[in-house]
C-alpha cells in the first residue's frame, strides 16, 4: 500500500484557517490524504512510461481528487482548492489532462509530501532471510496490513454481499509458487528491465496479500466491456506477465484458440466468395491465410528466413516472437506505412509495425516479402467485406459513439474489434458450457484462453472444438494447448539443514584426518 506523510506546516496552516471545530482540520486532511493515497496506489498498477520514470510522475485525476478529497469550513470550501490557493498543494500537475482526449493529468508530489510504498521489496531483507517463516512473514505480510489492502481494493467485502459472483471472479493462487517467483525475480532474473521487475513484484505482492486472507484465492473485480469482453479492474490474471501468471496458477494446462482473430475472419471467407458469384476456390483466394492457419511453423520459418539476414541486430531467439506480434498487428488492421503521426495528446505515435520491427531494414524486407503481402491483401479483403456487411445489415453499429472516430465517422477497426470480441466471448462461453457438462471447471479465463488444473482428454478437447465450429459455422476454430509448471518452493529450512549437515561432515572429516595423522605406529 501507499503511505504518505505531510509537512506539519500544512496542518498548522489549515488549523489556523479553520480552528473550529477543534479537530476539523485534522479530519479533513486525513480524508484528503486517504483519497490521494488510493490514487497513487492505483497509478502504480500500471508500468510507468519513460517520462513518468524520469520526472517521478503519477497518473492522477485532479477533478476526482477535488471532488472526493472533501470540504472544510462553514462555506464548504473544497480542500483541494484551498491547498492550491494557499501554496500548500500536495500534488502539482506537470501535464494537465483533457476532457476532449480523455487523458488524465500527470502529476508529481510536492516537497511537502513523503511517500512510502509498503509493497516495495528490499533486496537486502529478502537475501537475509534464512528460514521459511522469515521469508513468508516478510513477503506475505501480517493479517492487519493484508486486510487493509483487501478493504481498499474491495470495500464491498466488509459486509456480506448476495451478488458476489456478479461482481467478482475468484482465482485459486499457488502461494508457495508466487513466493518462489518473487525470490527468482529478485535474485536471479537477468533479462527484464528494472521497471518491469518492479511492476511484477508489486503485482505479485498484491495477489499474495489478498490470497493470504481469502483462503488462497485472489479476487478479481469484473469490468465488462461494451466491446464484448470481460475485463477486470486493477491487477488481474489478464494483465500480469506470463511468468507471474504461471506462478499464480501453478501446475495447470492452458488452452487457447489458435490464431483466433485470423480464424474468426476465415469463418467469413466462404460467404465472401459466394457473394462474388464467380465459383472461386477458397483455398486459392485465401492461400496465404490458410497457410498461416494450417502450417504455421513452416509459414513463419519462411517469412523469418526472408526477413532477417546475417546483418540483422535482432537476436535469433527474439525473431519468432517479433514476427508473431507483427502478424497479430496485421490481423487487427495495422498500417503498412512507416510514418508516424501526432496524437491528440500532442505526443508522437508510430505505426504498430514500426514499434514491433524497429530495425528499418528488417521491416522493409518483411513488408516486401510476397507471402507477407499476400497475407496483408487477404486480411484487407476480409476486413472490407465484414465492414460492408455491417453497413448493410447492422447499421445501428455505425451510429454508436464508441465505434466512431473522434471526428464522428464510423471506425472500421473499432467495429471489427467489436464484432470479433463479441464472437470470441460467445465461443468461449460454449467451451465453458461443454467443460461444465463434464464436471471440468476452469480456474481462470483470459479472453480466448482458458486454464484447467488437469489436462483435458483428447475426446473432450475435440468435443469443445466441434461445438464451437457447429455453433458458429466456422470450421477454423481449433485449440492449441500447453502445460504450465509452478515455481517450485525453495524450502529455506531444508537448505539450511542440508548446509549445516554438510558443514558437520566437513568438520568431522577434518577432525578424523587430524586424529589419524597423530597416530603413531608401534
Amino acid at each position: 500500500m501507499i503511505k504518505i506523510t505531510i509537512d506539519s506546516t500544512v496542518y498548522d496552516a489549515l488549523q489556523k484557517a479553520f480552528p473550529k471545530p477543534s479537530n476539523s482540520a485534522y479530519r479533513a486532511l486525513a480524508k484528503y490524504i486517504r483519497v490521494l493515497e488510493t490514487m497513487l496506489f492505483k497509478s502504480l498498477h500500471h508500468e510507468a512510461t519513460p517520462m513518468q520514470r524520469k520526472l517521478d510522475l503519477f497518473t492522477i485525476s485532479l477533478k476526482k481528487l477535488a471532488n472526493e478529497g472533501g470540504q472544510i469550513g462553514p462555506k464548504k470550501m473544497v480542500l483541494h482548492r484551498w491547498l492550491r490557493e494557499n501554496g500548500l498543494s500536495l500534488v502539482e500537475p506537470v501535464i494537465l489532462g483533457s476532457n476532449l482526449t480523455g487523458g488524465v493529468s500527470q502529476c508529481r508530489l510536492t516537497d511537502l509530501v513523503t511517500m512510502v510504498d509498503t509493497l516495495a521489496i528490499e533486496d537486502k531483507i529478502l537475501s537475509a532471510a534464512t528460514t521459511d517463516r522469515e521469508l513468508d512473514a516478510y513477503l506475505g505480510g501480517d493479517d492487519y496490513s493484508n486486510y487493509q489492502l483487501l478493504n481498499l481494493l474491495y470495500p464491498e467485502l466488509k459486509r456480506r454481499i448476495k451478488d458476489f459472483d456478479r461482481l467478482f471472479d475468484l482465482v485459486p493462487v499457488d502461494v508457495e509458487s508466487i513466493i518462489s517467483y518473487i525470490l527468482w525475480l529478485t535474485t536471479e532474473s537477468k533479462h527484464i528491465t528494472k521497471e518491469k521487475k518492479e511492476q511484477a513484484l508489486r503485482q505479485a505482492r498484491i495477489i499474495l496479500a489478498i490470497a493470504k486472507v481469502m483462503d488462497g484465492n485472489y479476487v478479481q473485480r469484473k469490468k465488462p466491456s461494451v466491446f464484448g469482453r470481460m475485463y477486470y479492474e486493477g491487477v488481474s490474471i489478464q494483465n500480469i506477465n506470463k511468468e507471474l501468471r504461471r506462478a499464480v496458477l501453478g501446475n495447470c494446462w492452458e488452452y487457447d484458440i489458435r490464431s483466433s482473430v485470423v480464424s474468426w475472419k476465415m469463418g467469413w471467407a466462404q460467404s465472401y466468395i459466394d457473394s462474388r458469384g464467380q465459383g472461386e476456390d477458397v483455398r486459392r483466394v485465401f492461400s496465404a491465410t490458410l497457410g498461416f492457419l494450417e502450417d504455421k511453423a513452416d509459414f513463419m520459418a519462411t517469412v523469418r528466413y526472408f526477413t532477417f539476414d546475417n546483418k540483422s541486430p535482432v537476436p535469433k531467439e527474439l525473431r519468432p516472437k517479433l514476427l508473431k506480434q507483427a502478424f497479430t498487428a496485421i490481423s487487427f488492421g495495422a498500417r503498412q506505412n512507416t510514418k508516424g503521426w501526432q496524437n491528440d495528446a500532442g505526443g508522437w505515435t508510430n505505426p504498430a509495425l514500426v514499434e514491433i520491427l524497429k530495425n528499418g531494414a528488417d521491416r522493409d524486407r518483411f513488408l516486401a516479402d510476397a507471402t507477407v503481402q499476400a497475407f496483408i491483401k487477404e486480411q484487407g479483403v476480409l476486413d472490407a467485406y465484414l465492414f460492408e456487411l455491417v453497413k448493410a445489415q447492422r447499421r445501428d453499429l455505425l451510429k454508436r459513439p464508441y465505434l466512431q472516430t473522434p471526428s464522428g465517422r464510423p471506425s472500421k477497426s473499432k467495429i471489427l474489434a467489436y464484432l470479433y470480441q463479441h464472437d470470441e466471448t460467445e465461443v468461449m462461453d460454449i467451451v465453458r458450457a461443454v467443460a461444465l457438462e463434464h464436471d471440468r471447471c476452469p480456474i481462470a479465463n483470459v479472453h480466448d484462453a482458458i486454464f484447467f488444473k488437469r489436462k483435458l482428454s483428447v475426446d473432450l478437447r475435440h468435443e469443445m472444438e466441434l461445438s464451437m465450429q457447429e455453433h458458429t459455422k466456422n470450421p477454423y476454430w481449433h485449440f492449441s494447448y500447453k502445460q504450465l509448471e509452478r515455481y517450485e518452493p525453495r524450502y529455506l529450512d531444508l537448505q539450511f539443514e542440508e548446509a549445516a549437515h554438510k558443514e558437520r561432515i566437513r568438520l568431522d572429516t577434518i577432525r578424523a584426518q587430524e586424529h589419524y595423522a597423530n597416530l603413531s605406529v608401534d
